[in-house]
Order: C-alpha cells, then sequence, then structure tokens
C-alpha cells in the first residue's frame, strides 16, 4: 500500500492507495507548532480507517512539499507511523514531466505532481488550474511538458487579507452572492471576491489556451483541468471543456511512485528488515 502526502504552507492531503484506487483521502491544517509525534498519530488514525479495504499494510511512502519548515517533520511522521522512508519529490526524482521553464529549480513539486496526473488524463495541451492556498496556473504543452505558470493569492487567503487589512469589513464566506450590486457589507465582499475572482480565472485561462493553441488549433478546444477547493467549480464559468479533479497531486504522487518502483527507488525498506 502507499501512502502519499502532499503538503502545502497552510494544508495536508494525504491519501492511502492500494491497487488502482484511493482507500481513503484526508485533509490536515498545516501547522507550524505540530510535532512529528502528532502528525504520526494522524497518519496512523487515518491507516485505521482503511481496514475494513486494505489487504496490506504501507510499504511505500511518498511525500510532495513546498513547506520546507514542515517537511523534516512530515518525514519523521512517517518512518515512526508506518517504519518507511518516504520518498522525498524533489530535484533528480523520475516525475515523467519534462520542466520547459526558464528556471526549472524553481518550479514546486505540488505543481510537477499536478502535472504529471494531467498529462496522463489530457492528450495534447493543457491548463491545470488549482485552487489552493494559492491561485496557480500551469501550462503543459503537446507533449506534456511544464512550460510555465501564473501565480496569484488564493481566494479564502484574499477574503482573509481582506478581514485582516480593513477592521471594519467581516470575514465572510466566500460564495455566489445573489446578486453584484451588494446591499451589504458581507454581500459586497462575496460579490467582490466571487466575481472579481471569477474574472481573473476567464482572463488568465483565455490568455494560457490563445497562447497554447498557437495557428494550429482553436484556443477554446484547450482544455482545462481543474483541482483543489471543490468552490472552484463555480469559478470556471462557461470555461468549457473542463474536468475537475479533486485529487490531482495525489493522483500525481502514485504515478511519480509507480516511475520510482520502476526504477528500483521506490521500495522503502521495513524498519528492522534486513538487507537482501
Amino acid at each position: 500500500m502507499l501512502f502519499a502526502v502532499d503538503a502545502r504552507n497552510r494544508s495536508i492531503s494525504l491519501g492511502f492507495h492500494e491497487g488502482s484506487d484511493w482507500l481513503i483521502r484526508r485533509e490536515l491544517g498545516a501547522m507550524a507548532d505540530r510535532s512529528a509525534d502528532e502528525y504520526a498519530w494522524f497518519f496512523d488514525r487515518a491507516f485505521q480507517e482503511t481496514r475494513e479495504r486494505a489487504v496490506g499494510r504501507v510499504d511505500r511512502a511518498i511525500v510532495s512539499s513546498v513547506a520546507p519548515g514542515l517537511t523534516p517533520r512530515l518525514l519523521a511522521a512517517i518512518k515512526r507511523a508506518f517504519g518507511v522512508e518516504a520518498l522525498l519529490v524533489g530535484p533528480g526524482t523520475r516525475t515523467g514531466v519534462r520542466i520547459r521553464s526558464d528556471l526549472p529549480q524553481e518550479v514546486g513539486s505540488d505543481l510537477v505532481c499536478a502535472a504529471a496526473a494531467a498529462r496522463r488524463l489530457v492528450e495534447g495541451p493543457c491548463v491545470i488550474v488549482d485552487f489552493g492556498d494559492t491561485l496557480v496556473f500551469s501550462a503543459l504543452g503537446p507533449e506534456g511538458d511544464f512550460l510555465g505558470a501564473a501565480i496569484a493569492p488564493g481566494i479564502e487567503a484574499a477574503a482573509l487579507s481582506l478581514h485582516a487589512g480593513a477592521a471594519l469589513l467581516p470575514e465572510v464566506l466566500v460564495e455566489r452572492p445573489a446578486r453584484a450590486i451588494g446591499r451589504t457589507t458581507q454581500a459586497s465582499i462575496q460579490s467582490g471576491l466571487f466575481h472579481g475572482y471569477g474574472g481573473l480565472v476567464d482572463r488568465l485561462a483565455g490568455l494560457f489556451r490563445a497562447e497554447l493553441a498557437g495557428p494550429e488549433r482553436a484556443a477554446a478546444s484547450i482544455e482545462i483541468v481543474a483541482t483543489g477547493n471543490p468552490a472552484g467549480r463555480e469559478l470556471l464559468g462557461g470555461l468549457e471543456p473542463y474536468r475537475f479533479v479533486e485529487s490531482l497531486a495525489l493522483d500525481g504522487l502514485v504515478l511519480i511512485a509507480a516511475l520510482a518502483e520502476e526504477s528500483g527507488g521506490g521500495r522503502q525498506r521495513q524498519k528492522g528488515a534486513r538487507a537482501p
């Protein structure tokens, strides 16, 4: 069984994968003061939920992390919970994705994992839209190569920033308002966030599609693969064709783990096991 972890600055996605299916997927908050022992406890509790469906134990683990301060604790927690050394996705990891940006070392492992899964789903170029802690647009070329990205604050981060920067503005739930012209402070904020981000998504997706299409194909035919917060579906508007894959980065981790295993680097040794 494979244990996969996608760690961001404010959230951690994890899942247990066996055969061709996810047994379970869960979300944790990424807390700066949470210890490796605490994370190990959460990982073990999540594993207990797989008991009715699992046929084996965790014998492999893989981690993507764009939160450097959190990474060592996650790796230690996995070792304590399951007795395996996790593969950390980073420079030198075989991912199946060629990075064609100017500075490949700057590309986060979360974007690479999402790209690995998206190129398996889509034949030809596509745009990945990740509604996460940040709002990230990634461009994949005709051969599935990672070409570059655009990064903006995530909509929930923008809502929190608005509340923090203006004392009289309340913190609101981001959702579609009844009308664009808000008649209360809460409705006005919801309109600005929802419709403002809807316009941002439409604009950037359109620009990406146009650049990817070139003279060979219609821009509107470039598929969008969206992921992250399910509320992002509401912001996609009429951007067809698109598909929403909530577990995109985790799916990419499964593919990368399989490549590592093929090359002999994916099978972690159990605690106390003897070398062959």
